[in-house]
């Protein structure tokens, strides 16, 4: 018999049972692939978490909070294929992933309408839609400001309901991993091959998930052993020194990376206008009502900043009444007019002119080509809109007072009066579009190890808005059909037969006390049990500061304006600070492993844009590429050149820990599937499993 393990000096707890999954995460995506398990009859599960009530989606939401599934209203009509060709169209995204999302979206929007989430209907029973970002047709549905919370909230009494164990307080530092390589390669199931295009290292062989160290209350180390694993820990919005997340948010995909974990376009965030008291996304409502953008600069002198980037009133105010629709920052929409424009303007004033910057709801733009807003200048498109929604008020917030109320309570609730004081704001990383590579079924490149949700990488350059709720929704599903309807019923590396000559539980603890003693070496942590780490004892800067140093760093060089040379003087920083050794007291240790996770994610981050532009490319979408260190102004009078050699392309990262680097290359995305759609063809492999195969 094996002695007990041992990490850091101190005992590591094993649980005592074997689960047919461990979920990791307590927000929609998470508690829905647990009930979804539940619902396919795999009982043997957990939920593991950090905060239970800290998650993204149960905090996080803006003017409308969308969720984007097919148009099921009226006469418009809408087909999988047609939502698929939209997700698929923002670039980057493979299409099999993007038809996998449409396909599922109805099934998983009225699971939510079943579980009590209060989607507006009509008295004959219809869901209607409205358009959304990057949405070809009316297929965003809404509960209002906090629609995410709505779906976290109902899928956690679901949850509650099923009995489902939830463990909080407890943070995943490690997945155990056995076998060598990384990478699903070419035979996976829907991840597709993908060439080396100059980037190195190798990405096939077979390595599967069998378990999770986790750190708890009072730095106790415990391990847990799982057939499978669904990772659903959110965003990294971590990597940012200022973010429109909730606070406390951080993010923990660089768990995925130590493992050799392919990350897919993880150079792709979604950027916009948000506020900084109050986090919160400033999109939609807030923007169709058309308030009053100005700076201050240090002597109070109040500047309405957009009269210099554009020709007339009448422009200005059309194009803050299309960044509703148009919120997120996109490079295709700086030319003349263009609403991205407005997140170049703010940028400047705020980071270039070191002026603060502010909405103003109780007063019209002034300026242009007249003295006196008014709203026949506007344009037809925002006249009829605001007309039929019976918001043609007087000003900003009157319109906003009949538009959307709730927009306007949400900020009460937090102590801001958008009727008595200006609103600060700036352009922030809203959510992370890129992140693990996924097959059909969300399985990452590492067998049995699944990620659903912000973390999985399924989204490309852009996508419309909303529909990151619904790939959640459809991750967790996708990825429970799979452990049940496949894996549970295949897999014997745990049970008998897989063991060899050892006994499976033998065999298990080997692994995991090798992958524990290779995990301490390599964490170049400075950890003597029991010490307080003071700041007189110390050799070199505390994580706070480190954290706030790398934060800096990825905020200066990879934002939503992005050039070549202050990538590369920013790379090498930090691989520079991934050199150095960490210390931590006993306090200190779970500040620590996270500020470790966020390193080396930043590492694959910056390899991943450096490898970008060093082959050429240029702006694709949601970050615009500027020509030097004074390129930003004209860049954005005549518009961002767009770079479409790169749009059918999905750049994918991967670390690889025995050469302690980060490789990458191109692969060409997957098209959307013709499907074979013969009833008794498909009855018949649904019958026999062939669906996974």
């Amino acid at each position: 018999m094996l002695p007990p393990l041992y990490f850091f000096g101190k005992t590591v707890k094993l649980i005592n049972r074997i689960y047919d999954c461990v979920v990791v995460g307590s927000g929609a995506a998470g508690y829905n692939a647990a009930i979804h398990l539940v619902n396919f009859g795999v009982e043997n599960i957990v939920i593991l978490c950090e905060n239970r009530l800290n998650g993204t989606s149960r905090n996080a939401g803006s003017d409308k909070q969308t969720y984007y599934k097919i148009a099921c209203a009226g006469a418009e009509g809408d087909s999988p294929r047609s939502m698929a060709e939209t997700l698929f169209s923002g670039g980057a995204m493979d299409g099999d992933i993007a038809l996998c999302e449409a396909a599922h979206s109805l099934e998983e929007f009225f699971h939510l309408v079943s579980l009590g989430v209060p989607f507006p209907h009509n008295s004959y029973g219809e869901f209607p839609g409205y358009q959304t970002d990057h949405d070809s047709r009316r297929r965003a549905s809404s509960t209002g400001p906090y629609t995410s919370k709505a779906m976290t909230e109902a899928l956690e009494r679901e949850v509650f309901r099923k009995g489902i164990a939830i463990n909080d307080k407890t943070q995943v530092i490690k997945i155990l991993c056995s076998g060598e390589g990384g990478g699903n390669g070419d035979k996976s199931a829907g991840n597709g091959g993908a060439e080396e295009s100059g980037g190195g290292g190798k990405t096939g062989g077979e390595r599967r998930a069998f378990g999770l160290l986790c750190l708890g209350e009072g730095n106790t180390f415990s391990l847990y052993l799982a057939k499978n694993i669904i990772f659903a820990g959110g965003g990294n919005p971590g990597l940012y020194r200022q973010t429109v997340y909730p606070p406390g948010q951080s993010g923990s995909s660089g768990v995925l990376a130590r493992e050799g974990v392919r990350f897919a376009n993880i150079t792709e965030w979604q950027y916009g206008i948000g506020s900084i008291k109050f986090r919160w996304n400033l999109s939609g409502s807030y923007q169709q009502v058309i308030p009053r953008y100005l700076s201050v600069d240090a002597q109070g002198k109040e500047d309405e900043f957009l009269n210099d980037y554009f020709s007339t009133t009448g422009e200005l105010a059309a194009a803050v009444f299309f960044k509703g629709y148009q919120w997120p920052f996109s490079a295709e929409k700086t030319g003349k007019g263009g609403s991205s424009i407005i997140d170049i303007a703010v940028y400047i004033e705020r980071h270039i002119k070191g002026k603060r910057v502010y909405l103003d709801f109780t007063r019209n733009p002034q300026g242009g080509e007249i003295e006196n807003f008014d709203l026949s200048v506007i344009g037809k498109e925002a006249l009829d809109y605001l007309s039929a929604s019976g918001a043609l008020g007087a000003t900003p917030l009157e319109r906003l007072k009949r538009l959307n109320p709730p927009a306007i309570e949400l900020y009460r609730s937090q102590g801001i009066d958008l009727a008595a004081e200006y609103l600060e704001i700036d352009v922030l990383p809203q959510h992370q579009n890129g992140g693990a590579e996924i097959s059909i079924w969300w399985e990452t490149s590492v067998k049995h190890l699944f990620a659903a949700g912000e973390c999985a990488g399924s989204h490309g350059v852009r996508r419309p808005g909303g529909s990151a709720l619904n790939a959640g929704q459809v991750g967790g599903l996708r990825a429970a059909s799979y452990i049940a309807g496949f894996y549970l019923k295949n897999d014997t590396w745990f049970g008998p037969g897989g063991g060899g000559e050892e006994g499976p539980g033998e065999r298990v603890l080997r692994a995991a006390a090798a992958e524990l003693a290779a995990f301490e070496r390599g964490l170049k942590l400075d950890y003597p049990a029991g010490k307080q780490a003071g700041r007189g004892e110390r050799k070199n800067p505390g994580i706070p500061e480190k954290l706030r140093r790398l934060q800096e760093i990825n905020s200066g060089a990879a934002g939503f304006l992005r050039n070549k040379g202050e990538i590369k003087r920013s790379l090498a920083l930090i691989e520079a600070m991934a050199q150095e050794s960490l210390e931590a007291g006993d306090e200190e240790l779970a500040a620590a492993f996270k500020y470790r996770e966020i390193l080396l994610l930043s590492r694959i981050f910056h390899q991943g844009i450096w490898y970008y532009l060093d082959s050429g490319g240029l702006s694709r979408g949601s970050c615009a590429v500027t020509g030097g260190d004074s390129g930003i102004r004209p860049q954005a009078e005549r518009g961002f050149p767009i770079d479409a050699a790169f749009h059918d392309k999905a750049l994918i990262t991967k670390f690889d820990a025995g050469a302690d680097k980060v490789h990458s290359l191109f692969r060409p995305v997957r098209p959307i599937p013709q499907a074979d759609l013969w009833f008794e063809k498909v009855w018949a492999d649904y019958r026999d499993g062939g669906i996974f195969r």
